[in-house]
């Protein structure tokens, strides 16, 4: 039988659903990381954009060497949203060191690529809300597009792809107001499941379904 008291001491809880089956250990969706909310008093709102896309790296094998044209995140201690260039890497790297990182995608994509900068990933408090949602809903790589929609009624304004065309044609500008929206449209989804207990992802067919979620 599971340790339970070694599980409520580490950095998930058990959620109801492991009552309801026959095995031993918990499966994914029984487990809430629950432990990384009340360890941390402020988070960390985090996203960012590449100068190029993985073809020019040599694929999706070698994305870890895509370089960063811009990050954005919102810092829940100040309520600010923060900008950083590629020279600004040392100061995300110790921001991000010293808070709960929220993203999505971003223990897949993000947080990955700042190891380049100096980041020791293995340091990193970090919930991956696209995880979690997938761990609820049994739905993989489910976009931000499709939770922000449903959950708020609103979504991104552009895909990431523009981001490397406005690099390319110097437009920083750009690039930081889509970056910003971006951590602003996640920092809601995440503020929503917070408050409100559930988040919804929309289907092909116009409608929504909501899945609770533990955020607190």
């Amino acid at each position: 039988m599971v340790n339970l008291l070694a599980m409520t001491t580490a950095r998930v809880k058990i959620n109801p659903s492991f009552w309801t089956h026959d095995l031993n250990i918990p499966i994914g969706s029984d487990l809430v990381p629950a432990s990384l909310f009340q360890e941390n008093s402020h988070y960390l709102v985090f996203d960012l954009e590449t100068k190029t896309l993985a073809d020019a790296v040599g694929g999706w094998k070698n994305f870890k060497q895509l370089e960063i044209s811009i990050a954005c995140a919102w810092d829940s201690k100040t309520e600010e949203m923060l900008v950083f260039e590629e020279k600004d890497m040392p100061k995300l790297v110790d921001l991000l060191c010293s808070r709960l990182v929220v993203g999505y995608n971003s223990n897949g994509f993000d947080l990955p690529i700042m190891e380049k900068y100096g980041l020791d990933v293995g340091k990193v408090d970090s919930f991956d809300i696209m995880l979690d949602m997938q761990n609820v809903s049994g739905w993989k790589f489910v976009k931000l597009e499709k939770v922000a929609t449903a959950t708020l009624g609103t979504g991104k304004r552009a895909e990431g792809t523009m981001a490397v065309q406005w690099w390319e044609e110097g437009k920083v500008d750009k690039i930081i107001e889509y970056c910003k929206q971006d951590v602003a449209v996640t920092r809601d989804v995440f503020q929503h499941g917070i408050n409100k207990g559930f988040i919804k992802i929309a289907k092909a067919d116009g409608s929504s379904v909501e899945f609770p979620v533990d955020w607190s």
